[in-house]
């Protein structure tokens, strides 16, 4: 026979212990930023340019360009292996790059080693600068300008006006 005080001290304990799981259940895992560092961004294309302060948070399976302006987020894009997120709408990173670039010549591009400012496709073309390097790519009829340096990053695609500059604060 159990006592009273024991049967209770049993049910405070279980209901703690179910109490506790909950809780460990229920919590969400949030990842660990590798780096966040604070930027002056140039974006531009052919439909829209921002040139304000951003951040660029780079974590194990994405990276991310967000601009802001008075503490108001203006363009939040998301870079993942295969889907690209502008503003909370996803689309396959094919897609994006149709839609930016007019065709497929550049579906290699990897807009995650571009915003942390690492060589992309292969290294293809790469010319070492004192202080970084430099990449000159043609693909199709479109021509790429990449320039890494201590200043920051320097992406261009004249056909279709298509500029990503990432300055450090000074």
């Amino acid at each position: 026979m159990v006592s009273y005080f024991n049967r209770r001290r049993v049910l405070v304990a279980l209901l703690l212990s179910f109490a506790f799981l909950i809780v460990l259940g229920c919590a969400k895992y949030s990842p660990k930023l590798q780096q966040t560092t604070p930027k002056i961004i140039f974006f531009a294309t052919k439909d829209f340019r921002f040139y304000d302060t951003g951040f660029i948070k780079v974590s194990p399976n994405q990276t991310a360009l967000e601009i802001f302006n008075t503490g108001h987020l203006l363009l939040s894009f998301l870079s993942f292996k295969n889907t690209i997120c502008l503003n909370q709408q996803c689309y396959a990173k094919d897609t994006v790059i149709r839609r930016y670039f007019g065709d497929d010549s550049l579906k290699e591009l990897d807009f995650q080693l571009l915003l942390q400012g690492k060589e992309i496709f292969l290294g293809e073309n790469k010319m070492p600068l004192e202080d970084g390097f430099y990449q000159m790519i043609k693909r199709g009829n479109l021509e790429i300008h990449y320039k890494v340096s201590k200043e920051g990053i320097f992406f261009e695609e004249k056909k279709n006006k298509f500029v990503l500059r990432i300055e450090g604060f000074k």
